[in-house]
């Protein structure tokens, strides 16, 4: 894979995320299908953050993407709290900081514009519905990779009905290890019926939702061995667009709630929300409590 071009990006313990908007990533999507430059995105979050400070080839994969979004409150809010003052003396430096942590909490609740001054919140489900529009009125070829549940096909009805212009493949592609390689020879067989099947198509745009890290990693394997214009990781998006899972209500997303939303769906276990909250803001708090600048 070639190196990707520089950025402007903040850098949230060790793993780089473009500080953009919403408009410019659908603008330089455009640019590069039109200009037939093949690229990947990725939208990191910090469940995503955490695992790759125990996993320096996702850490690489994230850091390597032509698009990095920030699909996360918490992403915002550490970006936030790195960028204030932080006091050289010890003791002075734990009161301050500590105060810092609450105020960034206050107004991920009441004060998003401030928030968001050093990186905006992007969220990957919302990319992917605005690339699909995109794709409708500029009638591209897109192809939607899910699991074995048939969840590519189930999203593949629903948005069909709606946009008529756009042709939409839905792949059922296979299980994979936390290598992102197929597991079994059954598994492998499918993986190359899925790879042929792309190269057939040649989509603008390949949504790959296998969840992390797995479908990074697979992505990442195969990059060059593909032949597509652009890609993109969506996780579990592909469930919210086929109806298998509710997306929240508007005043979830408003406070920035959708973790705890997804926990009482149970859509989400205990175990990745303690990643992300709070093991991810107490590592962000530590490193800035005792990395010097």
């Amino acid at each position: 894979m070639t190196s990707k071009k520089v950025r402007k990006h903040v850098n949230i313990l060790g793993v780089r995320v473009n500080s953009t908007t919403m408009d410019k990533v659908l603008r330089q999507v455009q640019a590069n299908v039109l200009k037939n430059k093949k690229f990947y995105i990725t939208t990191p979050n910090p469940e995503h953050v955490m695992l790759a400070q125990t996993d320096e080839q996702f850490k690489d994969i994230l850091n390597s993407s032509d698009i990095s979004i920030s699909d996360g409150i918490g992403l915002i809010c550490a970006s936030k709290f790195f960028a204030l003052p932080r006091p050289k003396r010890f003791v002075l430096r734990l009161f301050v900081i500590m105060a810092q942590g609450l105020g960034v909490g206050f107004a991920a609740l009441f004060d998003r514009e401030w928030l968001e001054s050093e990186l905006k919140l992007i969220k990957g489900r919302e990319v992917f519905k605005q690339l699909i529009k995109i794709g409708n009125k500029k009638k591209w070829n897109i192809c939607l990779l899910g699991d074995n549940m048939r969840s590519a096909q189930k999203a593949a009805k629903e948005l069909r009905s709606s946009y008529l212009k756009v042709k939409i493949h839905p792949l059922e592609g296979p299980n994979l290890n936390s290598d992102g390689k197929p597991g079994t020879a059954s598994d492998k067989t499918i993986e190359k019926r899925v790879v042929d099947k792309i190269n057939k198509l040649k989509p603008e745009i390949i949504f790959i939702g296998f969840g992390a890290p797995e479908q990074e990693k697979w992505l990442y394997r195969l990059y060059d061995n593909l032949d597509f214009t652009g890609a993109m990781v969506i996780g579990g998006t592909l469930d919210y667009m086929s109806g298998k899972k509710k997306t929240p209500p508007e005043w979830v997303d408003d406070l920035n709630l959708e973790w705890l939303w997804r926990l009482y769906k149970r859509d989400q276990s205990a175990e990745r929300v303690f990643k992300a909250f709070p093991r991810f803001a107490l590592r962000v708090f530590w490193k800035k409590l005792r990395v010097s600048k």
